[in-house]
């Protein structure tokens, strides 16, 4: 049994940390678990943001004229109107396939930028859990619930950045805005999404590398991946 606490009694001397003691669980500082083995990776060039940026026009571009044509060849109404509509349904089957090609470089760019962000942050004010870069991708394919899990990442990787800014200040503003413009937007003006996401990736990507700098000079253990 402890004798009470004697707030005038000898204070027992600072002992400094053991280098060498077993390391303790890591944990963020909402107490959310880090799982061992948990690493960052390199900042996200702008090579698969100008990629998808180029398929997401080619898409829209796609949309709008087949659709155009589907219409205008219904109204001719003869054999001219139904060269129209062929070219129309061609163009719109051209613009399935690009979306499947601009959601998964959206994916593999997703994967990357979530890799990069260090794992003690990996959590955001929508989803207080840790979430690891397959988690991050894996749950958009979750239907119904993936629209609530763009908001969890989306608007998470600006809060991350936002409390990454406190340590690792930046020449670049918040995010956030970008963010919510992003998610929102696309759901009702379809052809914005490429350009918005275009934005919101060269915003946060130019944050990531201005952190990636000043992590090497504090000395943070995973800046040497870049």
């Amino acid at each position: 049994m402890q004798p009470p606490y004697n707030p005038y009694g000898q204070q027992a001397p600072y002992a400094p940390p053991n280098p060498y003691a077993a390391p303790g669980p890591q944990m963020y500082r909402q107490n959310v678990y880090v799982p061992p083995g948990a690493s960052a990776g390199p900042p996200v060039g702008g090579a698969l943001r100008k990629v998808k940026l180029a398929v997401g026009i080619l898409q829209v571009l796609a949309l709008i004229v087949g659709m155009t044509m589907l219409f205008a060849g219904g109204a001719m109404g003869d054999e001219d109107g139904a060269s129209f509509v062929a070219a129309g349904g061609g163009l719109l089957g051209l613009w399935y396939l690009l979306l499947f090609v601009y959601g998964i470089v959206n994916m593999i760019w997703l994967y990357g930028f979530w890799s990069w962000i260090p794992p003690e942050q990996r959590h955001t004010n929508l989803w207080k859990k840790y979430i690891s870069p397959g988690t991050a991708v894996g749950f958009m394919f979750i239907p119904y619930f993936n629209i609530y899990w763009m908001f969890v990442i989306y608007l998470g990787i600006a809060d991350i950045m936002e409390r990454m800014r406190v340590q690792y200040p930046t020449s670049k503003s918040s995010a956030k805005t970008l963010a919510m413009l992003t998610t929102v937007v696309p759901m009702l003006f379809f052809p914005a999404g490429p350009f918005l996401q275009f934005f919101f990736a060269k915003h946060v990507e130019e944050m990531a590398k201005e952190m990636q700098a000043r992590m090497a000079v504090a000395g943070y253990p995973m800046a040497s991946n870049a």
